[in-house]
């Protein structure tokens, strides 16, 4: 789900953020950089590999909680804790920013013991789709697997 980009002369974070099909909160996150000048000409970071998005950004506004949030995209809460790297007891603000699963994407974050067969049962999709969506998978806690259904 991830590929190395090398950081090219000029690059910025909102620039590569843009190239790659992401966000830069997305590009900070993964990369534990914090503004353009860790940056450096040549330097490899980590992006989403995925060009098509399976994923929209949600900007917390004041009033906002994770329940509610979870209740407009259909997700659980749980889900939406762990897709966004947060604790049950974390507070969310208004201006952060929150990743959402688009309709029709289906998510499941592993759990210690599950299996290949687990998993796509949890999706309802068939193993060659699985493998197609999914190119490296090592069935370890907290893995985020995606599905897009296309009829949604």
């Amino acid at each position: 789900m991830y590929k190395i980009y090398q950081v090219e002369y000029g690059d910025t974070i909102d620039k590569i953020a843009n190239k790659t099909n992401t966000t830069s909160a997305n590009i900070k996150d993964i990369n534990g950089i914090n503004n353009d000048s860790e940056l450096i000409v040549g330097s490899l970071i980590i992006v989403p590999k995925d060009t098509e998005k399976r994923f929209d950004v949600y900007k917390v506004k004041k009033g906002d909680s994770i329940y509610s949030i979870a209740s407009m995209y259909n997700v659980s809460p749980e889900t939406l804790i762990l897709l966004n790297g947060l604790n049950k007891n974390d507070y969310i603000y208004p201006d952060q920013e929150l990743y959402v699963p688009l309709r029709g994407t289906k998510i499941y974050i592993t759990k210690e013991g599950d299996t290949i067969d687990s998993i796509i049962t949890n999706l309802g999709v068939d193993l060659d789709t699985f493998n197609k969506e999914n190119s490296r998978v090592f069935v370890m806690e907290d893995q985020l697997i995606v599905h897009k259904d296309d009829n949604n």
